[in-house]
């Protein structure tokens, strides 16, 4: 039984797969070799593509069904009934007052407007009263959403764990399907798909990129922007996966293809 994946070993696997060629060729066994490298490279694509569909498809399908069918009645009848708090934290509270005062002031700014010789107090309350209770509703409803968004996404991220733990087979095929692609590629896209990556991820204009994905993080989390915690993080990890990228060129790629390595210095400079 042939496997669909080959490890990477001391010896470039371009020329273990030469000397094979050259025995079949002696053997007479390269019509059935060929054949048989069809069928495991059609099995290849065919199982990486349904992984990676399982990968993209299950936890994203199985989280929204949860939620909807038992997390979202459940969290709403507690968040309303079970405890008397609007508000998840601070922040979402800090923001809710600032609404509301730009509310008593728009009130109060559209009165003058609209008959500023008869300006009754009562009138202005009751109009302030409604938009305050609408502002509650409103705020609460946010509440209710983020904690339904927390739980969806542990659940979706305990089903992607779960998936890697399972299919540790398909996701060496995965693995080894997308390096034959890589390297079935030419140096020059080789190293322009490579250098495209860096400069996305650790390039001049990155930190700017890392600052909008954080704080778009911790807001999707109901968090604030922290400015310190966002500087930390630009500070570190984009140093931190240069690092690795350096230590991958010179410790395996410079092994496998140095014309790549050669190639990717060259647009690079």
């Amino acid at each position: 039984t042939a496997t669909a994946y080959e490890s990477i070993g001391l010896v470039p696997r371009s020329i273990t797969r030469t000397l094979s060629g050259f025995q079949t060729e002696l053997t007479g066994q390269s019509s059935s070799l060929v054949l048989q490298e069809f069928r495991v490279a059609k099995y290849q694509a065919l199982a990486s593509l349904q992984y990676m569909g399982c990968l993209l498809l299950l936890p994203w399908g199985l989280s929204i069904l949860i939620k909807e069918w038992f997390l979202e009645p459940w969290v709403k009848l507690w968040w309303n009934t079970g405890q008397f708090h609007i508000f998840i934290n601070s922040f979402q509270e800090e923001i809710a007052l600032k609404r509301l005062q730009e509310v008593e002031e728009l009130v109060w700014l559209d009165k003058v407007m609209t008959n500023s010789s008869e300006i009754q107090s009562q009138d202005l309350d009751i109009e302030i009263h409604e938009k305050t209770i609408q502002l509650v509703e409103t705020y609460n409803e946010h509440s209710i959403q983020t904690i339904l968004q927390l739980l969806t996404d542990t659940i979706c991220f305990a089903t992607l764990s779960a998936s890697f733990l399972l299919g540790k087979e398909r996701l060496a095929i995965l693995n080894s399907w997308i390096q034959e692609l890589f390297y079935s590629l030419n140096d020059t896209m080789k190293a322009f798909f490579i250098l495209l990556l860096t400069d996305l991820c650790i390039g001049f204009h990155s930190p700017h990129g890392w600052e909008i994905v954080i704080g778009s993080f911790l807001e999707h989390l109901g968090f604030a922007r922290n400015k310190h915690i966002i500087s930390c993080f630009v500070s570190t990890f984009p140093v931190i996966l240069d690092t690795v990228l350096k230590y991958w060129i010179f410790r395996h790629l410079n092994r496998i293809s140095p014309s790549i390595v050669a190639t990717y210095h060259t647009m690079n400079e």
